[in-house]
């Protein structure tokens, strides 16, 4: 037996406004770690960037619809636990903090880019949901080798964060043209 959901249009509008803030969020960090990694007033654009990331990825996985209650509790559990360890970390000031912080968020979006693509079949929700884990990843990597403040290294990550950018900007404009209210192909 269905089961009617309350999910008004505003709700769907709102999920969708969560994914132009997180990915203003996103522009933001990308531009702040290419052009402002070793200035310290660029920390103010870092940490601007994570806010509206971290809202951003909040306001999506609190309006997500989906018919598994339990796919919505592990998305908004990893984003929560997330945002909680970024708050820790303006404490702690630990790198390693804002890796996990990040991590847990982007496992999270994770989830969300990849309803969107099982869904609606998007090319950039597969692609960033299978890479959200690689970078989680390597950046613990890079944080266990020390190397986080090497040349290459930044080159590399810059370079994939800009990719990551322009495949959240062309998931955006899918969904952003996408009609009101359209429910899961599959």
């Amino acid at each position: 037996m269905e089961t009617e959901v309350y999910y008004p249009k505003l709700y769907d509008i709102i999920y969708r406004s969560g994914y132009v803030i997180g990915f203003l969020g996103t522009a933001l960090f990308v531009f702040s770690y290419i052009f402002l990694n070793n200035v310290s007033s660029g920390i103010i654009f870092f940490y601007i960037a994570f806010f509206m990331f971290y809202a951003g990825s909040l306001i999506s996985s609190l309006f997500l619809l989906v018919w598994k209650k339990e796919i919505k509790i592990f998305i908004l559990s990893c984003v929560i636990l997330g945002i909680i360890t970024g708050i820790i970390y303006i404490f702690v000031k630990n790198p390693e903090i804002l890796v996990i912080s990040a991590g847990l968020v982007l496992a999270g979006l994770a989830g969300l880019y990849g309803k969107e693509a099982h869904c609606f079949h998007f090319l950039e929700g597969w692609i960033l949901m299978w890479s959200f884990p690689l970078i989680v990843f390597s950046n613990l990597l890079i944080y266990g080798l020390n190397a986080q403040n090497n040349v290459a290294v930044h080159f590399i990550f810059s370079a994939v964060y800009a990719i990551i950018a322009v495949m959240s900007f062309s998931f955006l404009i899918k969904k952003l043209k996408q009609p009101l209210m359209q429910f899961c192909q599959n």
